[in-house]
């Protein structure tokens, strides 16, 4: 059945959370799933369906496979969840325990090294750090590294001089939840490397973890 809204109606999802919710049930089903059935649960389209699930194969959280079909006919193409991350979850654990001794020396560190990742991606795409008050074009730049990133971003309006990002997803919730001083340090240097929010700069940014359970929010705003 899919998800109903007011009036009984399909509830619409932004398309970072449907994907978001595609890769939910992906991750629930008992076997592989087809994408009739993921359409059919959500409400969507099954082309929009296909769509985030093309996105989802692309990004390594979700592999096609067959599904046989009772008597004649060719196999329908199903999708599951890719497991077998925990490798690398326990490396980028010890990896974060080797950042300091305690948690405010492993945020800082890792403030550090998110706004050289930053400086990093605005090298690559040839952008220069802006030194002037927040404006529409650095939070869309900002929200685009983000979704490339798997955060789900939504630019959302704030109090007043300020912008919300909205992030929906993190591809290391996992690390966030018990290490947040490392995970959410990185990010929040990125986040401000990437608004060219250094010490002396005109904007200030910082970073809620887990508002919501499945929700983080950057907040941006320009220092008076």
């Amino acid at each position: 059945m899919p998800t109903q809204g007011r009036g009984g109606r399909p509830q619409r999802w932004p398309r970072n959370r449907q994907r978001e919710r595609v890769l939910q049930l992906v991750r629930e089903h008992d076997g592989a799933v087809d994408a009739a059935e993921l359409a059919d649960r959500m409400g969507l389209h099954i082309t929009t369906v296909r769509f985030h699930l093309d996105a989802l194969c692309e990004e390594g959280a979700v592999a096609r496979t067959r599904i046989k079909q009772a008597g004649v006919g060719r196999p329908r193409t199903g999708y599951v969840a890719v497991q077998g991350r925990l490798d690398y979850r326990s490396f980028a654990e010890v990896l974060a325990l080797e950042l300091g001794a305690t948690a405010e020396q492993r945020q800082r560190r890792a403030q550090r090294a998110g706004q050289r990742w930053a400086a990093r991606i605005l090298a690559s795409e040839g952008a220069a750090p802006q030194r002037v008050p927040v404006s529409d074009e650095q939070i869309a730049s900002t929200v685009r590294v983000f979704e490339r990133m798997g955060f789900g971003p939504e630019p959302a309006p704030g109090a007043a001089g300020e912008q919300l990002i909205r992030l929906h997803g993190c591809p290391v919730r996992d690390l966030a939840r018990s290490h947040p001083e490392v995970t959410c340090g990185v990010h929040l240097g990125l986040l401000r490397g990437l608004l060219a929010g250094g010490p002396d700069a005109a904007l200030h940014a910082d970073l809620e973890p887990f508002a919501e359970p499945e929700l983080c929010i950057a907040r941006v705003r320009a220092d008076d």
